[in-house]
């Protein structure tokens, strides 16, 4: 089998939900706006959107892909050999106290990566020493308002149709978002019967590295597994490591150098993607047949 054909091999698709079966492009201002509502941080509301927006353009020298220091409030740009190099809100460089990290393997509580929009929200959560339950409640505000008129996001019928229709081992769905709001959310797009396992509140990226390990212990090899993501710290790092196969999907420009397997934009060329990969499926298995005839 060649290079080319390696979509044959699949047998286990890994789905992220937010970004990855929908993209909707709105919610990322009303979730910063209602994390400042009501503090003494409310001025500061539209200079965070702004920044936020640049950020998630690609238009501010600090991007996605790029990783935020929680304790010393340092944005925090990824280079070669685990270096890493600090700056500060207004991008003049900053001495980091910690020069070096095994990126692979960040403490929780020290580095948190701005893999998509929701975690751009997140930072500016920690920027302005937010309370949890203030991020909480506009998480879930947000997602409320995703599920019904005007901020309603449309469902891609012919990407639920081609998940519903891939004809491998393992659908799997891996998603951050806590059970209540990962249900409705699964529900809302009618798709949560056609994936053979689920899991929300996941905690990628471990809680893929972990997944990954079990796959491997049960014997599929890690060219035969396919991680689909629109964050790649989360999504597709944990596949890459292991040898797995990656595909990157987002509408937005990333600072994170790694070569995927795929590299998509939209919903339609998902679309496209899982398609190929039945027919190639189908294609094998019919050669296969063909063979022990």
């Amino acid at each position: 089998m060649t290079e080319d054909n390696w979509l044959g091999k699949i047998k286990v698709v890994i789905f992220d939900m937010d970004g990855t079966l929908y993209q909707e492009d709105t919610f990322m201002e009303r979730y910063i706006r209602y994390l400042l509502e009501g503090t003494e941080h409310e001025a500061d509301t539209e200079a965070a959107i702004s920044m936020g927006k640049a950020i998630r353009s690609g238009e501010h020298f600090f991007g996605l892909g790029h990783f935020y220091h929680l304790k010393d409030d340092l944005l925090v740009v990824r280079l070669e050999d685990g270096l890493a190099r600090g700056y500060a809100w207004d991008g003049s460089s900053v001495p980091m106290r910690k020069k070096v990290y095994k990126f692979d393997s960040i403490l929780d509580g020290e580095l948190l990566h701005i893999g998509d929009p929701w975690c751009i929200a997140a930072m500016f959560s920690h920027k302005y020493k937010l309370p949890a339950m203030k991020l909480d409640e506009a998480f879930n505000r947000v997602r409320r308002e995703m599920l019904a008129a005007p901020h309603r996001f449309e469902v891609h019928g012919g990407l639920m149709q081609a998940i519903g229709e891939l004809g491998v081992e393992k659908r799997v769905l891996m998603t951050n978002t806590h059970q209540a709001s990962g249900a409705e959310f699964l529900e809302f797009m009618r798709i949560g019967h056609v994936f053979d396992e689920i899991c929300c509140g996941a905690g990628k990226p471990a809680g893929l590295d972990a997944y990954l390990a079990s796959l491997l212990r049960q014997g599929y090899q890690a060219d035969e597994i396919l991680s689909v993501g629109d964050n790649p710290w989360n999504d597709l790092h944990p596949a890459k490591r292991i040898g797995g196969r990656t595909c990157f999907i987002s509408p937005y420009p990333s600072r994170d150098a790694e070569a995927w397997d795929v590299r998509l934009t939209t919903l339609d060329e998902l679309e496209w993607l899982l398609r190929a990969l039945n027919k190639r499926k189908t294609k094998e298995e019919m050669h296969v047949w063909h063979e022990s005839c």
